[in-house]
């Protein structure tokens, strides 16, 4: 995982995945997919790609500030909102 490239700490990440304030579930993958604000980049979103079981795995981490990547994910039907 590239979280420490992408400046993203791991407390963030995990924040967002117990309180999101969206989730999603990827049609295509079957995985969940968590959005939140990030508290350290006013404006930005983390988008976080995991699988859950007895463990949750990330898949992977977006930061952006475009609300779009998820809407339209959303009206295509590849992410149906959960929460």
């Amino acid at each position: 995982m590239k979280l420490k490239e992408r400046k993203i700490s791991k407390s963030e990440a995990e924040d967002i995945i117990k309180n999101p304030e969206s989730v999603f579930l990827d049609i295509e993958t079957g995985n969940l997919v968590a959005v939140g604000e990030r508290k350290s980049r006013p404006g930005h979103r983390l988008i976080i790609v995991y699988s859950s079981g007895e463990r949750i795995k990330l898949i992977t981490v977006i930061d952006t500030s475009r609300m779009e990547i998820i809407k339209m994910r959303e009206k295509r039907g590849r992410w149906v909102r959960i929460k």
